[in-house]
């Protein structure tokens, strides 16, 4: 009797490990975009930007930064840290177009959906005049520091966002 309970335990512990795993809030990713893809993948994944500031000193860590835009969602973009100096990195973005799949997470879906995807390890903001709820999800100091806002309107989610503390 046992020897079968020990292998159940066993499968029942792995099987709740793996339900608990979730997306790391650094490596979010959409169309295999996320922080710091650099401005060419950026292009290759969404193609020509709707509207792209030029380029302006950015006085935190030197180099460079601008922002970019499309249709629902926007990119602020840096070149300082990155190899060479001068290939533009994204440090933050925000999304609210429909259709786009963020690591398992879309536009519209439930505070549920989130929570398996993303995790427990949350704090809430609640914009009461707007009625708007804010889920904010933490970066290690490893992978950021920085934070992933998810926020939701009227039960489902209206945008998510993510960026990197550069400064």
């Amino acid at each position: 009797m046992k020897r079968v309970l020990v292998p159940i335990a066993i499968i029942l512990f792995l099987s709740a490990a793996a339900a608990a795993q979730t997306v790391n809030p650094a490596k979010l990713k959409f169309r295999g975009i996320g922080l710091n893809s650099t401005y060419a993948q950026v292009l290759a994944a969404l193609g020509k930007p709707e509207n792209e500031d030029a380029a302006k000193n950015e006085e935190c860590i030197g180099g460079h930064e601008k922002s970019i835009k499309y249709p629902g969602i926007s990119f602020y973009m840096m070149d300082g840290d990155s190899k060479d100096k001068k290939t533009f990195e994204v440090k933050g973005f925000e999304l609210t177009a429909r259709g786009y799949l963020v690591s398992g997470v879309k536009i519209g879906d439930s505070p549920a959906v989130v929570r398996k995807k993303y995790g427990r390890k949350y704090s809430v903001d609640t914009e009461r005049g707007s009625g708007e709820i804010t889920w904010l999800y933490d970066m290690s100091e490893r992978d950021g520091p920085g934070t992933t806002r998810v926020v939701f309107k009227n039960g489902k989610v209206s945008m998510i966002a993510s960026g990197l503390l550069v400064c």
